[in-house]
Formats: C-alpha cells, sequence, structure tokens
C-alpha cells in the first residue's frame, strides 16, 4: 500500500518521508503536483497526504489537480507544522497509519464471503487469529497496521511461510507482530506466496514465539528501553575491551560505537531482538552500556546570548595574523580521546573535520575531529590528540596557533614541560565541573560541551 505526499516545504517533506520509512510505510513524494498527477495514471495510492491549503493561488490549483486526478482516495491533511517538531510530525504519521488501516484491501478484491477477515488486534490477538487461519489452512496475506508500522504475515495452506515488519523479515518479523497489542488487521485470501523464507510449523511459531514476546518484554523493562527515550552507546574507552567469545555483544558493541535507539539496533543487526537484548543485558552487567536521553543527542555549546559571548571570545582569543579559525587542542589517552571524538562530533555546532576517516578515526593519534560554527564566519577547531611520550616532538607543530590546550586527564611530563616552554593556555578539564575532582565524562556530548564552552570562558578571562 502506497502513500501519496504532496508538499512544498522540502524540510518538513523530508522530515515526513523519513518518518513514514521507519514505520515501513511506502510512499511517492513531492514538492509539486506534477510528478504526482502523472504518477497517479500508472499507481493509484491508499491515501493521498496533502496540505490543509495553499498557501498560494499556484499551490491551490496545483491541490486541485491531484484532487481531481485521484477523486476518491482518502485524504489526510497536512497543518502548518515546522519540520523539528517531532512530536506534530509524529501523529500526523499516527494519522496516516490509521487511514492506511481503514483503507486496507487486497489488491484483488474477493467477491464476499471468500474468506475475507478485518478486526482490531484488541480485541483479536494475533497468535489467536493465526490459530484460526491454520485450523482453516488459509491461503493469503495478513497486514497488520500498528502505531509503529505496517506489516504483513503471508501464509499458505495455514501454514506462516514468509513476514515482513519495519525492516525485519522472516521470524524476526513474526516475533515482532505477535508481540503488538494495538492496530488493525486483514486478511485477504489470494495465491500462495513464491517467496518462502519460514518453515517452521505454526505449532511452534506460536509456542516459541510467544515466550521470546514474554522475554523481549521482560528485558526491555529491565533495561528501560520500553519506549525509545534513550539512545544507547558503548561505555568503555577501548571496544577491545569487549568479550570477543562473546559473538553476539561483539557485534552489538561495533554497532553503538556510533549511538542509536534500540529499535534502530534491533533492525540493522543480523540476531533476533531476543539474542541483542540478552547482549545489551549483559554488558549492560558489565558496566559497558551507556544511555544518553534524546535530548542530548545534540546538545548545544550555549544558548543564544551565551553563543553571542562565546562567539566573542572565540574571534579574539584567535592569534594574530593567523587566518582560518582559532585552534583548541583537546588531548589525554587514547581510550578517553577515543570517545571524546564521538562526543564532540555530536555537538549542534559541530562540522566534521578535514582528517576525520569514518570509523578509522577512531585510532588516529592526531585528528582534526570538527570545526564548531559559533556564528558567521567565527568558527573554532577542535583538534584530538593522544597524549603519548614518544608524539612529544610533534607537539610545538600541533600547538602552534591555538587558543589552548585542554587536558582530559593528568597530562604527561613531556607534555606539560613542552606547554610551559612554548606558554600555551593549560586548561584542566575537571576545572568546568562544580567538584573539582569529579572525572570528566568525555563520551558525553553535554560533558564534552561544558569542556569546550569553559576552556573558551577560561582562557578569555586571563
Amino acid at each position: 500500500m502506497v502513500v501519496f505526499v504532496l508538499y512544498p516545504d522540502l524540510d518538513v517533506l523530508a522530515a515526513l518521508v523519513e518518518k513514514m520509512r521507519a514505520r515501513g510505510l511506502e510512499s511517492v513524494h513531492a514538492a509539486t503536483a506534477a510528478p504526482l498527477v502523472e504518477r497517479s495514471a500508472k499507481q493509484r495510492p491508499a491515501v493521498l497526504v496533502i496540505p490543509e491549503r495553499g498557501a498560494s493561488l499556484e499551490e491551490a490549483a496545483e491541490l486541485a489537480s491531484l484532487r481531481s486526478a485521484l477523486p476518491d482516495v482518502p485524504e489526510v491533511l497536512i497543518p502548518a507544522v515546522a519540520a523539528n517538531n517531532e512530536a506534530a510530525i509524529g501523529k500526523l504519521i499516527d494519522t496516516i497509519t490509521s487511514a492506511l488501516a481503514a483503507a486496507a484491501a487486497p489488491e484483488d478484491p474477493a467477491p464476499p464471503g471468500a474468506g475475507e477477515i478485518r478486526g482490531d488486534i484488541a480485541q483479536v490477538a494475533l497468535p489467536d487469529l493465526l490459530q484460526l487461519l491454520a485450523m482453516g489452512k488459509k491461503t493469503g496475506t495478513l497486514t497488520v497496521m500498528t502505531s509503529n508500522a505496517a506489516g504483513e504475515i503471508r501464509l499458505a495452506e495455514g501454514e506462516v511461510v514468509d513476514a515482513m515488519f519495519r525492516r525485519a523479515e522472516g521470524m524476526k518479523a513474526v516475533i515482532r507482530l505477535l508481540g503488538e497489542r494495538e492496530g488493525a488487521f486483514h486478511f485477504a485470501p489470494n495465491a500462495e506466496p513464491g517467496l518462502r523464507r519460514i518453515r517452521e510449523p505454526i505449532s511452534s511459531i506460536l509456542m516459541d514465539g510467544t515466550r521470546q514476546v514474554d522475554e523481549v518484554r521482560r528485558l526491555r523493562e529491565r533495561l528501560g528501553l520500553v519506549v525509545n527515550s534513550h539512545l544507547l552507546a558503548l561505555h568503555v574507552e577501548d571496544p577491545k575491551s569487549v568479550e570477543t567469545s562473546d559473538s553476539i555483544a561483539s557485534e552489538v558493541a561495533d554497532l553503538l560505537a556510533n549511538p542509536r535507539t534500540f529499535d534502530d539496533l534491533a533492525d540493522e543487526i543480523p540476531r533476533t531482538d531476543l539474542e541483542v537484548l540478552e547482549a545489551l543485558a549483559r554488558l549492560d552487567e558489565a558496566g559497558k552500556l551507556r544511555r544518553l536521553p534524546m535530548g542530548d543527542l545534540r546538545p548545544s555549546l550555549a544558548g543564544p546570548e551565551g553563543m553571542v559571548v562565546l562567539r566573542g571570545l572565540a574571534r579574539r582569543l584567535r592569534p594574530r595574523g593567523y587566518r582560518g579559525p582559532g585552534r583548541l587542542i583537546i588531548i589525554g589517552s587514547a581510550g578517553r580521546i577515543r570517545l571524546a571524538r564521538q562526543a564532540i562530533a555530536r555537538l549542534a555546532e559541530a562540522m566534521p573535520g578535514a582528517d576525520v576517516g569514518g570509523e578509522m578515526s577512531a585510532d588516529r593519534l592526531f585528528e582534526a575531529t570538527a570545526i564548531l560554527q559559533l556564528g558567521e564566519s567565527v568558527g573554532l577547531e577542535i583538534v584530538t590528540v593522544v597524549d603519548r611520550p614518544d608524539l612529544a616532538p610533534l607537539h610545538p607543530l600541533v600547538l602552534s596557533g591555538s587558543i589552548g590546550l585542554v587536558a582530559l586527564d593528568r597530562p604527561s611530563p613531556q607534555l606539560a614541560a613542552m606547554v610551559e616552554e612554548l606558554e600555551v593556555a593549560l586548561v584542566d578539564a575537571r576545572s568546568v565541573n562544580d567538584d573539582f575532582e569529579a572525572e570528566v565524562d568525555p563520551g558525553d556530548p553535554t560533558s564534552i560541551a561544558a569542556v569546550v564552552r569553559g576552556a573558551i570562558e577560561g582562557m578569555g578571562a586571563t
């Protein structure tokens, strides 16, 4: 089932389509009506998503032309909304999902009494429905519309042969669907599916699936992952510290090098959701799992007024005669620099530096990690350096042109001597905390934002 989406604001259109794709909804989208009118001659959408009204005569005429081409298609109207208003966008997706559920129908409608079934999951649970279909040896497609996504379970002679839900396929999709408690379903008899990815008998699927659903729910509650309110990240300075003998935990740890929600993690790893959660539980028990509030995903260095101050200080601190953005050096042990690089890249003002090399950047000894855009034509380059005695001869090259150096932990004697000789400003990262003795968490973007802000303010005050 495809959705046609028309919206002239490209930012809102992109946000809307991205959310739809995450829920497994297929869309054809455009900022003007012409491409959709042309596509309508070949494909009929299940739902038409359009603005409440045209902002101009031209947009109103385009709306009219699209409605004329698709006169009987159910419509969802988009109110005035900002692209960054996730709550409003999410509510709109819920409305689209409900409209699709109401419009659900087989591509080739069967005659009355030929076996179509419609209903509500809250009234008829999917395990019970699959048992009924198995007893009747039904062949067809069971479409399930939930607030999370649209899914399908395909049956042949009462046996489940394939399934899709979000980005999951096969048994992984079936088990996820068995765990859904709200939504609408529609069974349409049709020809036997050509692809068969599931060969377990329906009795085993229901027995093992129900067990896994209960275990998944229990582990999500235990780990605080009932809703996607947090991002998961690896809480270790060295990823190699994760036991390689625990192959699933190692796979999970590799993906958590870049923080992501549990749902995104479970979609990307070719393991069952239960296996992923059990691996997360083992990492959590070992103290290697970090949870980041969604609101801290891209923290800013300061509010609007604070940015004015930081911008002025950064401009003043830039070395005389030095072109380009000022440079702030952050230095520490290899493990703490690895975490800091991930956190710096997630600051709201951060743009990737010229030296960033994807996953390999974590092992670089020197890296231009990011340029922080503090305002128009005012930037601050963040260079991260691993503090090792054998690198001391290279420190003068890195420190030249910098506004100062921030140490994430106690600097080596060689570095301390070099800083004193070159008369470079040195800031202890702990000095930005209320408790000076408290360690800075280099993997926390909010903590790193405070370190950078405190360093600029401290250097500007000297």
